[in-house]
């Protein structure tokens, strides 16, 4: 349920959406992949499948913001690769 504050913020609830078509910014993102902006900048140059950003302008500070779906479809990624690979004994 929306406050009215979140309304007054002009948020809206993402599971109104589909999300191949949701774009998050890089707090969103860190927070559903579960780490600390450094790690999830270090992720995104040495794991080449990590999602690829769009940039909002032209710019080359332009913010960043990624598909939900792909944050998704990486994190399912990642679990299981540590389910696979990783588990702890």
């Amino acid at each position: 349920m929306q406050t009215n504050r979140d309304k007054a913020a002009g948020k809206i609830p993402l599971d109104n959406f589909d999300p191949k078509f949701v774009q998050i910014d890089k707090r969103q993102a860190c927070a559903i992949l579960g780490m600390p902006s450094t790690s999830f900048d270090r992720a995104r140059k040495e794991d080449a499948r990590f999602p690829k950003p769009i940039q909002q302008g032209p710019s080359k500070n332009a913010p960043l913001r990624f598909v939900l779906a792909e944050i998704y479809e990486y994190s399912a990624r990642l679990i299981a690769d540590y389910r696979n690979d990783g588990e702890v004994a």
